[in-house]
């Protein structure tokens, strides 16, 4: 909005082209302003405070322009201290020049330095996945972690978290090392006692796990994402150790204004978790409440499409007797099923004046459950779609005249369609929302599990029947 802008006094020609990038890069930033709301009038002032911190435009010209453009979007007066505050603590952020400039001032659309090309021949050379913990948690994935209230979800964060950030093995799992935080949007001080009580179980000292307080609003544009980024920089270079993974606590609490059943709204938290992935390399871990059905989590669908992999905790029994259980419930290139059962034990970490005990949970595994490595445990796509190959038998089964090279005499076949279109049916009945290359992917790779590893399942050219020993 060039109206907003006071007239570019002359300068000399390197500082006048420095504070030319700082004009621009406010022009940016006012253009986005669009009515009275103090939300938007924070996120500018926050925005041009960083342009301060970075050197790119003098304290009073930020102000100024703050101050004008506040009249002109007609911004209650009385909101100004409040303003003026998130405008200092713009000014506070710790930011490069280099890192202003490129966050306010887009490339342009054909910079081909924003896409990344793999080629064809190139694709088998690429790494295999990186996993952080073994079967469970990815290298810049992002997950969503559901339940009921009360499920223990959090505390399960914290160990997973704190394993990592010490790395040790997690439940049998191998985890690799590094710096884990923990967003703590909602209850910071007992997220800071569940570290406590495990830090004094493990008798565990100086490993890189920080928890983060303070308002996180992941739908109102990606500057929160982009300034949560820039923090984890910087703590990564205190712990000098790459940051592993990300945790918020909760979806709930980092959605600002935000409404959770508008798809608009959940498209805007999933950009601002993506971009938190893509600037940090690091897993990004969403813990959510489920509605009391305790089937998925609330709010848009969107959400349950958008993630690598998602997680459920169950409860069984009450009281000491109490047990969680950990279920992968659905999984891009991975299987789903049973992870872990733990137990909650009371640590106590100290008494008042008054002799009240101050205590927390930690995580103690219980029927210790096998890792994914021999299959044992898992309900994977491969037995759900021999399931579902048992089903399309029944409806469209057709026998190959006896003596037929490859069958076997009286076997009952279906084609892949009738197995895949029952597979399909299958899946959708429980996850209504799934796409179409979700499950395409889940089915390749059950027919290769089934046909060549398993060898659960026979095939003669587009026809397919489950072995005798298991049909």
């Amino acid at each position: 909005m060039p109206s907003q802008i006071a007239p570019v006094i002359t300068t000399q020609p390197a500082a006048a082209r420095l504070h030319q990038n700082g004009e621009m890069a406010a022009r940016t930033i006012l253009g986005q302003w669009k009515g009275p709301a103090l939300a938007d009038a924070c996120v500018a002032a926050l925005q041009l405070g960083m342009l301060n911190a970075g050197n790119l435009l003098a304290y009073h010209r930020c102000r100024h322009l703050l101050e004008v453009n506040l009249d002109l979007h007609k911004v209650n007066e009385d909101r100004w201290p409040e303003v003026l505050s998130v405008f200092h603590h713009g000014r506070d952020t710790i930011i490069t020049r280099n890192e202003v400039w490129s966050r306010y001032v887009p490339k342009p659309a054909n910079d081909n330095d924003r896409f990344q090309v793999t080629w064809f021949d190139d694709v088998n050379k690429s790494p295999a996945k990186e996993e952080i913990v073994k079967g469970v948690i990815g290298a810049g994935e992002f997950s969503l972690w559901v339940a009921k209230p009360g499920t223990a979800k959090s505390v399960l964060l914290c160990d997973i978290g704190c394993h990592i950030a010490a790395g040790l093995n997690w439940h049998g799992r191998n985890v690799k090392q590094g710096l884990v935080v923990f967003f703590a949007a909602e209850r910071k001080g007992l997220t800071e006692r569940r570290i406590a009580a495990w830090r004094k179980t493990h008798s565990a000292t100086g490993i890189p796990f920080a928890v983060v307080g303070g308002k996180l609003d992941l739908t109102s544009g990606l500057i929160d994402a982009k300034a949560l980024a820039l923090a984890i920089k910087g703590l990564e270079e205190k712990s000098g150790l790459p940051c592993r993974m990300v945790i918020l606590d909760t979806v709930t609490r980092t959605f600002g204004s935000g409404d959770q059943n508008s798809s608009k709204d959940m498209q805007r938290f999933i950009q601002s978790a993506d971009e938190l992935t893509r600037a940090t390399g690091s897993h990004v871990a969403a813990i959510h409440h489920s509605g009391w059905a305790g089937d998925r989590g609330k709010g848009a669908v969107d959400l349950d499409g958008a993630v690598d992999v998602s997680y459920g905790v169950s409860v069984v029994g009450k009281g000491p007797a109490k047990v969680f259980k950990l279920e992968c419930t659905g999984a891009n290139d991975g299987d789903e099923g049973d992870i872990t059962s733990f137990r909650l034990d009371s640590v106590e970490l100290g008494r008042d004046a008054d002799g009240n005990v101050t205590t927390a949970p930690v995580v103690v595994q219980v029927d210790a459950v096998p890792c994914k490595t021999d299959g044992s445990n898992l309900r994977s796509s491969g037995a759900k779609a021999l399931d579902s190959l048992k089903l399309a038998i029944q409806q469209h089964s057709q026998c190959a005249p006896d003596g037929s090279p490859g069958f076997v005499d009286g076997a009952p076949t279906v084609n892949r369609d009738e197995w895949r279109e029952q597979f399909y049916a299958d899946a959708r009945a429980k996850e209504p929302e799934l796409k179409d290359a979700t499950l395409r992917s889940r089915f390749n790779r059950a027919i290769e599990e089934l046909v060549h590893k398993e060898e659960a399942v026979e095939t003669v050219g587009d026809r397919f029947w489950p072995v005798a020993s298991v049909a």
